[in-house]
């Protein structure tokens, strides 16, 4: 299944001020193009909620995961990475750890980024300073690690083909690496720093959310093609729908956080004739630091988002009916959001 994820800086750093959580204090100084990096005697202590989907009950909790940072689902288990340099490993069905794997050193902004590829059976993992890893799994085996930008801030696999994609903050583009060699292809050069980014349906089109107006990367051609998207608002996350019919469609977090936010389902990039709008489904939210995923039959989508005073709220919204069917509050801050092929939820908050 398919998550959505967007770095903030500044809410981030809200969150840093708050919570006087080391490692994003250094994720924001990198993003801003500070790499003088110094220790920090905090520890993230994370709790992990286990929830039944779409009704948002919660089955379980697993508490104190010290340093836990992103998440990932793959075959019959999931995995949690830390900025300890670990990944631990646990059963999708009994939630108990399976495993706990060393790759790489301790790093306060390394490990927020984790995809599974499945033509590879192997992970990517935006590591620390900028270092890309690949593991084998399920027993996280080395396989490679490489550099393609100085600030990668987002990763996605494409479907069915021979290539991912890298988000690069401090330069601007978007980077197509090919699955076999991890070789960088072609890439492309954006009018402002990525934030976030979901790959179309059909493969063949990338929405990145930018620090400045949303663009759209066709990959589909010789070239890697951008076109603005003057006419969309400020995207702070973005997933793919999945569809039988390879139309577009996409969830999206709109809206700049000084202002209201929304959520929405995307249909087009360009209105088209008659149309006044390029979304459906319009419905106000709260907060920021929004994660989002979606079920792999496109019925729901999730928000996960921070709402102040040490609270997250989980957000399922129906894709079909374009509404709001339930929310519930958690304790933390939000630091990722996955769902299994089986509709397990699983939110990652830390103390």
């Amino acid at each position: 299944m398919v998550s959505g994820k967007a770095f903030h800086p500044v809410s981030w750093l809200i969150m840093v001020i708050r919570s006087g959580t080391g490692f994003i204090a250094a994720a924001f100084l990198i993003l801003c193009g500070c790499t003088d990096l110094t220790e920090f005697d905090h520890t993230l202590k994370a709790g992990l909620h286990i929830m039944y989907s779409p009704d948002l009950s919660v089955v379980n909790t697993i508490e104190d995961i010290s340093g836990a940072r992103a998440l990932c689902v793959i075959p019959d288990c999931f995995l949690v990475t830390t900025t300890e340099g670990t990944v631990i490993r646990f059963d999708l069905e009994s939630h108990q750890q399976t495993g706990c794997f060393t790759i790489g050193s301790p790093s306060p902004s390394g490990y927020f980024e984790i995809e599974y590829s499945p033509s590879e059976s192997s992970v990517y993992i935006i590591g620390a300073l900028g270092q890309i890893l690949e593991f084998h799994v399920p027993d996280m085996e080395f396989m490679n690690s490489f550099s393609v930008c100085e600030t990668p801030v987002d990763i996605e696999i494409a479907v069915g083909e021979y290539y991912f994609y890298v988000a690069g903050a401090t330069s601007s583009t978007i980077y197509e690496i090919h699955l076999w060699n991890d070789f960088a292809s072609r890439q492309c050069v954006l009018l402002s720093s990525p934030t976030c980014m979901a790959i179309d349906q059909g493969q063949d089109t990338i929405l990145v959310g930018t620090l400045a107006e949303p663009m759209v990367v066709s990959t589909g051609t010789t070239s890697m093609n951008r076109s603005a998207l003057s006419h969309f608002p400020y995207l702070q996350a973005i997933e793919t729908i999945p569809n039988i019919s390879n139309e577009t469609r996409l969830f999206a977090v709109f809206g700049n956080p000084n202002y209201s936010m929304q959520i929405a389902t995307i249909l087009y990039y360009f209105p088209p004739e008659f149309y006044d709008s390029c979304w459906v489904g319009t419905a106000p939210i709260v907060g920021d630091i929004h994660y989002i995923c979606t079920d792999g039959y496109g019925d729901y989508a999730y928000v996960l988002s921070y709402i102040g005073d040490n609270k997250s709220r989980l957000i399922c919204y129906n894709c079909s009916e374009y509404t709001i069917e339930d929310q519930v509050d958690l304790e933390g801050f939000p630091l990722d959001l996955e769902i299994s092929s089986g509709g397990t939820l699983l939110v990652l908050t830390a103390e």
